[in-house]
């Protein structure tokens, strides 16, 4: 009887001895998907990047009011306030302003004539004017262009325009998306 033999033989056979295919398998896959879920998560966090923010998460107005009475404003004009409900770190470079009917269909901004799209300050004064045709606004004495809650927007033309559209305030820059009011009364 050769003793080295049997040893050498059970040494064999233990090491042939390996995981089941079946869990074999199971573990490739599990190792499989915790990378992908990973390889996921760091590449979601370079495709939106911390410079598209949602617009509705730092900005948010009131509904439109019909006021008559706000200086500029004759009986015979349109005349629309819309308050700043909140904002956080969005500058007034980075809000243009659109125009949709009922059905939701986008419409040109009045422009020229007697319209007048304006910002104005918690005590009414006038901070900047918005250009529709170039969708900016120009500041108006030491404004910095920082939008605060309690400021107003402001909408004054001839005629009975706007009545059943809605504003849009659209994110450019570092925000995207839109915040729009209700109907204009």
């Amino acid at each position: 009887m050769n003793v080295f033999g049997e040893k050498k033989r059970s040494w064999r056979k233990g090491r042939k001895r390996g995981v089941s295919p079946i869990i074999a398998t199971i573990l490739l896959v599990a190792i499989t998907v915790v990378l992908a879920a990973v390889l996921y998560v760091l590449i979601s966090g370079l495709t939106t990047g911390p410079g598209n923010a949602p617009l509705g998460s730092h900005f948010g107005w009131g509904s439109p009011t019909n006021q008559s009475g706000i200086t500029g404003c004759a009986s015979a004009k349109f005349c629309y306030q819309i308050d700043i409900a909140s904002v956080s770190s969005v500058s007034m470079s980075e809000i243009t302003l659109g125009l949709h009917s009922a059905t939701g269909a986008s419409i040109a901004l009045p422009s020229g004539g007697t319209t007048a799209i304006t910002l104005n300050s918690t005590q009414g004064a006038l901070l900047a004017t918005y250009n529709p045709t170039t969708n900016s606004w120009t500041a108006s004495g030491t404004f910095n262009g920082a939008l605060s809650a309690g400021m107003s927007i402001r909408i004054s033309g001839s005629g009975t325009g706007l009545l059943g559209d809605s504003l849009v305030a659209i994110g450019s820059g570092s925000y995207s998306g839109t915040v729009v009011s209700s109907a204009f009364p």
